[in-house]
């Protein structure tokens, strides 16, 4: 049994790699990922303690927002660097015994295509793999999500996609999964609209995902699509 002293010697550690990996978390997802069992107080004190001690940095997109921490450089984009942390902490929040998370590779650049994170989720006793791409959409930035799904349906056409490491492994052309800051009906009616050759997106609320992570329900049945 682990003493508290390397308990928490293994946390920072992990904390330091998460960190490293996503570019910033809030204080509830590293609570999420790392603490679920510990009163967040105690979470607080001991992020506080790593912050003092130079080991992590940390800021506040506003005075009523938890802190954001981060290693050593503050990224950009800040509020989509979080968002897409946490679509991380929902799947890592949904595994079981018979889910484990293959990958999470956040921006990897695909010909014209940048999603923002390809997830590959694989069977424990089954073997099989199942992957998906996810975008985090920011409504308030303006932006027309329909060109990137034009993107999603221009790379799928060329069959560019082919030559990938993942679709050997695949049983199909993944899933998009799409974590909006606004309204999920409305979203959903643009991607059709946009999206000329079928492909699969499913849309979620950010307001569902911080529930689901809140209440530990997750989306376990998703990831098995």
């Amino acid at each position: 049994m682990l003493s508290n002293h390397a308990k928490c010697s293994h946390r920072d550690k992990e904390l330091f790699r998460l960190l490293e990996s996503h570019g910033a978390l809030s204080t509830d997802q590293i609570k999420f990922l790392l603490f679920p069992s510990t009163c967040l107080r105690i979470v607080q004190r001991r992020l506080k303690k790593l912050t003092e001690s130079g080991r992590i940095r940390r800021e506040r997109i506003s005075i009523d927002e938890p802190y954001y921490y981060y290693a050593t450089k503050k990224p950009g984009q800040l509020e989509h660097v979080l968002g897409v942390s946490w679509i991380y902490t929902w799947v890592r929040l949904s595994l079981n015994d018979s889910i484990s998370l293959h990958n999470f590779d956040r921006e990897v650049t695909y010909k014209t295509l940048r999603p923002d994170a390809f997830i590959g989720v694989k069977g424990t006793w089954s073997n099989l793999f199942t992957f998906f791409f996810a975008e985090f959409d920011i409504i308030e930035s303006g932006h027309d999500f329909g060109e990137k799904v034009k993107r999603y349906c221009e790379y799928f056409s060329s069959g560019a996609y082919l030559n990938q490491w993942w679709v050997p492994l695949a049983k199909r052309f993944p899933i998009i999964r799409v974590v909006t800051t606004g309204n999920v009906k409305k979203l959903g009616e643009r991607i059709a609209r946009a999206n000329t050759h079928n492909l699969e997106f499913q849309v979620f609320s950010l307001k569902q995902v911080k529930e689901e992570c809140i209440n530990g329900t997750g989306s376990s049945r998703s990831l098995r699509a």
